[in-house]
C-alpha cells in the first residue's frame, strides 16, 4: 500500500518520527470501514451486549478495545503492508529506526473526549525488542503527549491520517493521549465514524505468537 505523496515527516528525536497527513482520504475511509467491521463482531469487537440488551464499550465507558494477531483481523493482507510502508518511509529519514514485522494490532475506539494516561509499551505483548511501535490516527483529532529522555514533555496534535512511530533508542518512550477533540473528524469520515477517534497501533511481538 502507498502512503500519501503529501506526507510531511519530522524526526522528533532519534527513533521518534511523525508522519503528518500520511494517509489520504480514501485510505482513511478504508481504515474506518476496516475498524467498524472488526469492531462489530459480537464476541471480539468493541461492544458488549448486556443482559438487558443494551450495548456498552468493552474497555470503559468511553473506549472500546481490540487486541489480536494481525492475521485474525479481516483483510490482514492489506493492513500489514500499510504498517511496513510507514516504517520504511520513516527509516529513510531516521537511521536510528529499526525495521519491523507487524505481528499484532491494538485497535482502540474513542467515543468521548477522554484520553489515556501516561505509560510505556513495556509488557510482553508489546514485544521484547526495540522494533517500532506504529500508531495511526483516524477520525477526531487528539493531543498526544511524549516524554523524550532529557527533554520536557511535549504534546503533538494528531489529526486524521497522521501516524507517529517510535522505536530503537526511544522504544520505551513514555506517552499519553491528553485529550480527544469531539467534532474534529473530517466530513468524509462522518458517515462511518460520526464523532469518534480510531487508533491503530501495530507491534512486533513474535514472543507471544504461540500463546
Amino acid at each position: 500500500m502507498e502512503i500519501s505523496p503529501r506526507v510531511g515527516i519530522s524526526v522528533i528525536a532519534p527513533g521518534v518520527v511523525l508522519l503528518k497527513g500520511s494517509l489520504d482520504e480514501s485510505m482513511q475511509v478504508w481504515l474506518a470501514q476496516f475498524a467498524l467491521e472488526a469492531g462489530s463482531d459480537e464476541k471480539t469487537g468493541f461492544w458488549l451486549t448486556m443482559p438487558d440488551g443494551s450495548r456498552v464499550l468493552n474497555s470503559d465507558k468511553g473506549r472500546g478495545r481490540m487486541y489480536d494477531t494481525c492475521s485474525k483481523f479481516p483483510q490482514s493482507d492489506k493492513i500489514e503492508p500499510l504498517c511496513r510502508t510507514l516504517v520504511d518511509r520513516a527509516r529513510v529519514e531516521d537511521t536510528h529506526m529499526p525495521q519491523m514485522q507487524p505481528t499484532h494490532l491494538l485497535l482502540l475506539y474513542y467515543a468521548t473526549m477522554d484520553g489515556m494516561h501516561w505509560h510505556t509499551d513495556s509488557d510482553a505483548n508489546d514485544g521484547l525488542n526495540d522494533h517500532p511501535i506504529v500508531s495511526i490516527s483516524v477520525g477526531n483529532s487528539s493531543d498526544f503527549g511524549i516524554k523524550v529522555l532529557g527533554k520536557p514533555e511535549m504534546y503533538i496534535r494528531l489529526e486524521s491520517g497522521d501516524a507517529i512511530i517510535w522505536g530503537g533508542p526511544n522504544r520505551m518512550l513514555p506517552h499519553c493521549v491528553k485529550e480527544v477533540f469531539p467534532g474534529t473528524s473530517p466530513s468524509y469520515l462522518r458517515p462511518y465514524l460520526d464523532n469518534a477517534r480510531l487508533n491503530f497501533t501495530f507491534r512486533d511481538a513474535p514472543n507471544i505468537l504461540a500463546e
